[in-house]
């Protein structure tokens, strides 16, 4: 079966089809692959079944894999697999398996990561969902004076006594395409710098509000086996917690420059 690459009817994502993983990973599949997940923001893989060294060898053609537990608080103590424990275990039967709001990974690192491969083990029967939202379309659609506002300002992210505070600027411009995208989010984005507490408050209510609006997002119906992979620089996700106790099992790769 010959790789597909089919773009969804949404503000970002493709489905890929097709992908044999079992004689390895070729130059070409890397090309085409990055080329899509630059242009479609998150490619889905339904029913790929990735096993666990597939699941890290696909993971580190984007990039370095590091483990997800440094420096993150929220996740220590949760399992990891791999040898270098690159792969993080988010079980939705713990506390931090399930995140319930908007937000892009790791932003209250020095260094965020470029981007992440999901892979879906245990699905429940219904919910469960993941939205993904294209921040290139957020920014864009800013009024040119917010534009004008935000354009040279940072923001703090992190949650105090849980993890660091770092700053990174509001509109973050890709290192591959060049595009801005807005850079802030509901999940760590804490404050403005140089602003007070309430001129924070007040702005990012309304740019979380701006981003997280569904023209911009897409929507995955997860079944077991399937994968997404995102890139962490432009987007931002927010995974649906309305599946009550039924069971909900996934493993990801965290991708960092090399």
């Amino acid at each position: 079966m010959a790789l597909t690459i089919t773009p969804l009817p949404a503000a970002l994502g493709a489905t890929v089809t097709g992908l044999d993983l079992s004689s390895g990973i070729s130059n070409e599949l890397v090309d085409l692959l990055h080329h899509a997940w630059y242009e479609h923001l998150v490619l889905f893989f339904p029913e790929a079944h990735l096993t666990l060294d597939q699941h890290i060898a696909l993971g580190e053609t984007f990039g370095r894999l590091a483990a997800t537990t440094t420096g993150d608080e929220d996740y220590r103590g949760q399992p990891t697999l791999g040898q270098n424990g690159e792969v993080l275990v988010l079980d939705a039967s713990t506390p931090q398996g399930r995140a319930n709001a908007w937000h892009t990974d790791v932003t209250f690192a020095k260094t965020p990561p470029n981007g992440s491969l999901l892979a879906m083990q245990i699905c429940p029967p219904t919910g469960g969902d993941t939205l993904w939202s294209n921040q290139y379309n957020a920014y864009d659609a800013l009024a040119p004076a917010m534009k004008d506002l935000i354009g040279g300002l940072d923001a703090m992210h992190g949650r105090p006594g849980l993890t660091g505070l770092n700053p990174h600027p509001m509109v973050k411009v890709h290192p591959v395409t060049g595009r801005k995208a807005l850079f802030v989010n509901r999940g760590w984005t804490t404050s403005i710098v140089g602003m007070s507490q309430t001129e924070s408050i007040g702005l990012l209510a309304s740019l979380f509000n701006h981003a997280e609006k569904p023209e911009f997002n897409t929507r995955w119906h997860w079944t077991s086996g399937d994968a997404a992979l995102w890139d962490n620089r432009c987007t931002m996700h927010y995974a649906v917690n309305d599946y009550e106790e039924a069971p909900r099992i996934l493993h990801r790769v965290t991708i960092y420059d090399r």
